[in-house]
């Protein structure tokens, strides 16, 4: 098993794929950053009087984990659908999925060591992340004048980013899975990218209509992916304005309970999972 972990994760990083969507990540949160200090400098006129100095505070260090983890858990998304789908999906169109499973002990060990590969990789791409937006708020206070102050970084502080590390890997986990089980559907890696990204996406709009439509259908969103998303994305603290997860959430007027959204979301991992296994076993493949 460690053979085929170690040759999955060879593959995963030889793969340009996989350096573009790093890259991005990189790309996306420097962006991010530069052009909230480009908005705090240009002193720019918001509706909301409090905006600009929330914006300004998120810059700080004292909010750099939690803002590069808010990055992770919203634009992160996307790229570890891509980055689940294609380790995959890539083996039905390049017409190699028969060579590999020839060459492995089963295919569970084989699926097995591709989903851990894909942990992995977005273990490090969410630590490569989180360095990117903490030295990026370095930048932006040394060139913006704010004071250097690291007394915010006690034990106590250190150990809930640790936590919210692991909460944001949770919330990106069910989203991941979908694209992977979606690969193994389609056979290829445009299902598990287009229908992942698309739920991810437009389930934000069904849940606002349902919680608008009111009763008992306003309750469902409770239990679908993006209310319970949000609910621990929330506990983020970051300033008003920069919670939410990969939609922005806030459709709900009241964010179910941290341990519902736990439960929730593992409940769709494990779902996700044991049908991806079940069809990669049943379903003859191709190519």
């Amino acid at each position: 098993m460690i053979r085929l972990i170690s040759a999955e994760l060879f593959k995963l990083r030889k793969r340009s794929m996989t350096r573009i969507l790093l890259w991005v990540l990189l790309g996306m949160t420097v962006l991010f950053y530069l052009l909230l200090f480009a908005i705090v400098q240009a002193n720019v006129s918001l509706p909301n009087p409090s905006a600009a100095e929330n914006m300004q505070n998120a810059l700080g260090l004292p909010n750099a984990v939690p803002f590069a983890l808010n990055v992770l858990s919203s634009f992160g998304t996307v790229l570890a659908i891509i980055l689940a789908a294609s380790a995959i999906g890539s083996e039905y169109n390049w017409r190699t999925i028969r060579v590999m499973l020839t060459s492995s002990e089963s295919r569970f060990k084989l699926l097995s060591a591709k989903l851990i590969s894909v942990v992995i990789l977005i273990l490090i791409g969410m630590v490569v992340g989180l360095f990117g937006g903490f030295i990026m708020s370095l930048i932006t206070t040394a060139i913006g004048g704010y004071a250097f102050d690291f007394s915010f970084a006690t034990d106590e502080y250190l150990w809930d980013q640790f936590l919210q590390f692991w909460r944001t890997f949770s919330v990106l986990a069910p989203y991941m899975l979908l694209g992977f089980l979606f690969a193994i559907a389609g056979r290829s890696v445009m299902p598990g990218i287009a229908l992942g990204i698309g739920i991810l996406f437009l389930e934000g709009f069904f849940t606002f209509f349902m919680i608008l439509a009111g009763g008992w259908i306003a309750r469902i969103p409770d239990y679908l992916l993006s209310v319970n998303v949000d609910a621990i994305t929330a506990l983020n603290d970051l300033p008003q304005g920069f919670g939410g997860g990969p939609m922005g959430g806030g459709f709900s007027s009241q964010a179910p309970e941290i341990s519902h959204a736990f439960i929730v979301l593992a409940g769709y991992s494990l779902v996700f999972i044991v049908l991806a296994f079940y069809l990669f076993r049943k379903r003859d493949v191709t190519g």
